[in-house]
């Protein structure tokens, strides 16, 4: 069902895309295209931790023959999305408590210098500022929404919040190694941001937007850090209420 704020987040998305990027990516490859698909599919919730990834029924969705799907499973094995598991086939990353313990203090750590570097960075241009705060009001927006919004809509415009601070922090290095990550725990953001928590993410998120448009890398650092910390905080949360993912 399509939503009413549909539109606008993909007009943001596309906004925050161009403003991003200074140069027009290459058109990706079939398999490279599947693999998105199957990505998003994962990040959005409808694939879930340890759920079998059928060869067969992805090729049928595509028309395409298995070839270009395996190689899709193989770029999301690289990005640590999915595990092959030899004739058993593969299926959604599933995640110790170890592991996302880990990954998510490595994120929290890179992302507050990431926000300090986009508060500080010199010649910020004017139009990413303001989209940095559209992000954020629309993200108010889709956490306010009743019915809820679909949970795809909020991530796909906090991904493209986190582009545009990316891109200012001007550390192409940095924002690598945190999009490696992000990719990586990307099978858990359907569980962390249900309906009741998008509120506080919300929050949160407009809270260190501020900060970076106002230049203010003393506030920006440790709220970007704690951003990421507190999914880490409902993860574990869950998890000791019996809610593994």
């Amino acid at each position: 069902m399509r939503s009413v704020h549909e539109p606008q987040v993909r007009a943001f998305a596309a906004k925050a895309e161009a403003l991003a990027s200074q140069t027009q990516p290459p058109a990706p490859s079939l398999p490279g295209y599947i693999a998105g698909w199957i990505a998003d599919r994962i990040q959005f919730g409808d694939f879930k931790p340890g759920d079998p990834i059928r060869e067969l029924m992805i090729a049928e969705q595509f028309d395409v023959s298995r070839g270009p799907v395996r190689d899709a499973f193989r770029l999301l094995d690289r990005d640590g999305l999915i595990t092959i598991n030899g004739r058993k086939g593969a299926c959604v990353r599933a995640f110790s408590r170890v592991e996302i313990g880990a990954l998510f203090r490595i994120r929290a750590e890179l992302f507050g210098a990431q926000a300090s570097l986009a508060a500080t960075a010199k010649g910020r241009d004017p139009q990413i500022l303001a989209a940095l705060i559209e992000g954020a009001e629309l993200l108010a927006v889709l956490a306010a929404a009743d019915p809820p919004a679909p949970v795809g809509e909020y991530i796909t415009v906090r991904r493209a919040t986190s582009w545009l601070i990316a891109h200012m922090s001007g550390n192409a290095y940095m924002a690598l190694l945190l999009a490696q990550l992000e990719r990586e725990v990307s099978v858990l953001w359907a569980s962390v941001l249900r309906p009741d928590r998008r509120r506080q993410s919300a929050v949160n998120w407009m809270a260190l937007c501020r900060a970076i448009h106002d230049g203010d890398a003393a506030q920006a650092e440790p709220l970007g850090a704690a951003l990421v910390l507190d999914g880490l905080a409902e993860i574990e949360r869950r998890w000791t209420e019996g809610g593994k993912r």
